[in-house]
Parts: structure tokens; C-alpha cells; sequence
């Protein structure tokens, strides 16, 4: 590398190399999510409200279970416009294509659980170019192929996305060391409550000022172009392999990650051993819980906003996103408490990992059915699901960050079997929210909701009383590799 291009970096950057790949890092995420949720908002505006009312004084409407007229005088303003074409597409056709992305989310998670950790720079890179591209394709596909072909583009857009958060868990074990962990490692996975924010509600503006849900594909993969071209320059894997990295910085992250560091293995992967691992059974059904809840309202908060309270587009992305701001803030301040808690010695790293998830489920699951029963009551509505979301971010310095705990030099493969399993819960809760809510009532949203509850606190019971926060044996070398 030059050094002209060396002390231009360095002098645009003037932060350290962990910082700003932990930057990097954390923006990556937020493209991925822009490029992920906003299909959930614009859905929306692409296809025709469901009749509830056909006929006041002669004159067909649809109106909310709440009375808010769902045509919208301002959309439809706009003439015939095809920027505005509308799909017939009912609920449960909604629900595949709002679940399509998981498909090849989920097979992608497994399949990167092999390559994750020898490749983490170059994945991460394609990971967002090939979401980006087919972002950017999206309006050409619905044009094309309807339903059918959109929900391709978006299976592989989940293939593109899958190998994201294994990648980032290997490249976490090169960069920060275990007492960072809880407040970095919360900034960079919070990535996707920022990425919701600015996608839920940048979609929401788009579509309603410049009268066009197309752009909105377009402008999203525009910017992750942009990051892509940023990470080719700025982002690597580890400090051994950063050309502007300092000797001084290196050698101090070197020392701080000791017995934690992650090295290169020879002997394979101890498939019977980690198979067999009961902490990491448990933290796989805690990642099943919180991907229930946040999958729910990230992809199905819009709708209800829309079908049942009658938003309009741009305060449905507003409200419906707004709160992951909460979130991500909750997320990063839980985090340095819970790095000061362990470093204080005041709880165990296994003891915090437990009650951080405990605030990330119990409190959001009590709000989500709380909002349900507020009816109408718009306010009420929306502070619940704020504060639902809100608490969810105690999930990251809880079970998010744990595959490092278990184990640091296989934290992309395990990051791979964690959360790909626990996407599986993407495929399913929008699908089972389309059927569960044929003709989109409040007492067919309140059975949604009373659903995430169960699953919410049953899941976090069982890593509770079995998940935990100390390396695991199999992750030395020389644990069996059978």
C-alpha cells in the first residue's frame, strides 16, 4: 500500500485501527439491514388494503378495523401513476415474500460456517455487494416476474446477507479482546437497530415525498455500493494484517487478547464436541426467541401500523422504526454496564450474559401483548412498542456477543450454526403472521403477539438456566476434531 495513501487514511480516519474497523464493522450492518427492512414498509404502499368497508353513501372505501380510511386521499392523488402500481397480493402471499429473504439467509449462515473464519475480509465484502446489486435490481424484478420473481431476488439477497454475522464474529475474535466486547461488540451488532432506523424511515420519506417506492431500492444499494468501495481500502481482517496499523497499537491488542486470542487451527473443527455442547444449545434457543421478537417487529410492525391503525407511510416509518434508535442506544449503554460489571468483578461473565438477556425478553414480550389490548389508542400503541423494543437491545451484550465467550477461535463458525438457526424464526413468524391474520383484526394480531410471548420467556428460561459465559473446552487445539 503507498505510503501517501497510508498517512491519508490515517490523517481522514485519526482514530485508532480497532475503532475504525469496528466502524466499519457496525456500518456494514446498518447497509445490510437499509437493504433488508425496506421492502417491509414499502410492501405497504405496493399492494391493495385489505377491504374492510366496500360502501359508505355509495362510494367504495377501506377502512381500518379503526376507522382510518386505508386508500389515502394523498395517494391517491396521484392519478394512475405506475410509480404507484398496486399488486393484489393477499396475506399470505405478503408473508412469503416478506419470509423469502430467510430462505437463503439460512442456508447462506451454514454454509459460511466453513469459510467464515479463513475468509472473514473477503466475505464481508461480498456479502454486501451482492445485496447491494440485487437491491438495485428489485423493481426490474417485480416488472418482470411479479411475486415469484421478487421473492428469488430476495432469497438470494439472503444468500448475499447470510455470511455477514458469522464473518463479523471472526473478525470481532481478531479485534477486540473479551473486556471490550460487551460495549464494541454491542456497537457493532447494534448496526441493526441503526440499519432499521434509517431504512424504515428513510423508506418512509422516499416513498412520500418523492411519490416512488422504486427509489427506495435504489437509493439503499447506492449507499452500500459506497461502503463496499470504503471496505476494499479500510477494512481488514486482523491487526496482523492491517498495513496502517501501528506497532504501538498492535502490540497492546496482542497482549490484551492473551489466552482469549484467536488462533489458526490445524486439527479441524470438533463437530461431535461442539454438537454436543449444552451452552451452546442454549444460547442457540435464546438467539430463536430474540429473532422471534425482533423479526416480528422489524418485518410486521409496519403492516399492523398500516392495517390496523391506519398510518400513513411516511409516520409508519417513523413510527414503526424509530424505537430501534432506542434500542441501539439501550444496546450500546447496556453493554459498557455490563463490561463494567464484569470487570469490577460485581457478576460472573456468565451470570451477566444471563440477566442482559432476561432484560432483552421479559420486558419486551410484556409490551408487545400490552400494545395489542391498547385497541385504538394510537399513543398507547406506540409507547408499548417503543418501550418492547427498547428493552430488546439488552439481548446484545447478553447472548449476541456469547459465541465469543464459548469459544474465540471458532466464534464464525458457531456465529454461523447460532444464528442461522435462530433465523429460521425470519421464514416462519411473517409467513404465520399472513396466515394467523387473514383479515387483519386486532384479536388475529393479539393471538400474534400473545405467540411472541411464550416463545420470548420460554426460550430465555431455558439459556438461563443452562447457557454460559467461560470458554469451552473444544475450543483449544487440541480438542477432537471428530
Amino acid at each position: 500500500m503507498p505510503s501517501s495513501l497510508q498517512r491519508c487514511c490515517q490523517a481522514v480516519c485519526c482514530i485508532s485501527q480497532q475503532n475504525l474497523t469496528a466502524l466499519l464493522c457496525f456500518l456494514s450492518i446498518v447497509n445490510q439491514y437499509t437493504m433488508r427492512v425496506c421492502l417491509n414498509l414499502a410492501i405497504t404502499e405496493m399492494v391493495l388494503p385489505k377491504v374492510v368497508n366496500v360502501a359508505a353513501n355509495g362510494t367504495l372505501i377501506r377502512l381500518s378495523p379503526c376507522g382510518v380510511d386505508l386508500d389515502g386521499k394523498a395517494f391517491m392523488t396521484r392519478g394512475s401513476s405506475t410509480e404507484f402500481s398496486r399488486y393484489a397480493w393477499d396475506e399470505t402471499t405478503q408473508g412469503l415474500i416478506l419470509s423469502a429473504f430467510f430462505w437463503g439467509y439460512v442456508a447462506s449462515h451454514f454454509a459460511s460456517a466453513f469459510i467464515a473464519d479463513k475468509y472473514p475480509r473477503l466475505l464481508l465484502g461480498l456479502s454486501v455487494l451482492i445485496t447491494a446489486v440485487l437491491t438495485l435490481l428489485t423493481p426490474l424484478a417485480i416488472d418482470i416476474g411479479g411475486a415469484p420473481l421478487l421473492m428469488a431476488t430476495r432469497a438470494i439477497e439472503g444468500v448475499g446477507e447470510g455470511a455477514t454475522f458469522p464473518v463479523l464474529s471472526a473478525i470481532i475474535g481478531h479485534w477486540i479482546p473479551p473486556d471490550k466486547r460487551g460495549m464494541l461488540g454491542s456497537f457493532i451488532y447494534s448496526g441493526g437497530q441503526i440499519g432499521s432506523l434509517v431504512g424504515g424511515i428513510g423508506t418512509g420519506l422516499i416513498i412520500s415525498k418523492l411519490h416512488s417506492w422504486r427509489l427506495v431500492f435504489y437509493v439503499w444499494g447506492s449507499l452500500a455500493i459506497v461502503w463496499y468501495l470504503f471496505w476494499l481500502v479500510l477494512g481488514y481482517a486482523s491487526p496482523e494484517t492491517n498495513p496502517f496499523i501501528s506497532e504501538e497499537e498492535k502490540s497492546r491488542l496482542l497482549m490484551q487478547f492473551a489466552d482469549a486470542k484467536k488462533v489458526e487451527r490445524t486439527s479441524g473443527i470438533p463437530w461431535s464436541q461442539i454438537c454436543k455442547s449444552v451452552p451452546l444449545w442454549a444460547l442457540i434457543i435464546g438467539q430463536v426467541g430474540h429473532d422471534w421478537g425482533f423479526y416480528l417487529l422489524a418485518t410486521d410492525l409496519p403492516k399492523y401500523m398500516k392495517s390496523i391503525l391506519g398510518v400513513s407511510v411516511e409516520d409508519n416509518g417513523l413510527i414503526s422504526y424509530f424505537p430501534f434508535l432506542c434500542m441501539w442506544i439501550f444496546s450500546v449503554i447496556s453493554g459498557w454496564i455490563c463490561d463494567v460489571q464484569i470487570k469490577k468483578n460485581c457478576i460472573t461473565r456468565s451470570n451477566a450474559r444471563k440477566f442482559w438477556t432476561t432484560v432483552g425478553s421479559l420486558p419486551p414480550a410484556i409490551f408487545i401483548v400490552a400494545a395489542s389490548y391498547a385497541d385504538c389508542n394510537k399513543l398507547l400503541v406506540v409507547v408499548y412498542f417503543a418501550l418492547s423494543v427498547t428493552f430488546m437491545g439488552g439481548f446484545y451484550p447478553g447472548l449476541k456477543v456469547n459465541v465469543n465467550d464459548l469459544s474465540p477461535n471458532l466464534a464464525g463458525v458457531l456465529m454461523a450454526m447460532v444464528n442461522g438457526i435462530g433465523a429460521i424464526t425470519g421464514i416462519v413468524v411473517p409467513y404465520l403472521a399472513g396466515v394467523l391474520t387473514p383479515n387483519q383484526t386486532v384479536s388475529e394480531w393479539r393471538d400474534v403477539f400473545w405467540l411472541a410471548f411464550w416463545v420470548l420467556n420460554a426460550t430465555n428460561v431455558v439459556f438461563v438456566l443452562f447457557g454460559s459465559g467461560e470458554i469451552q473446552p473444544w475450543n483449544s487445539e487440541e480438542a477432537n476434531s471428530t
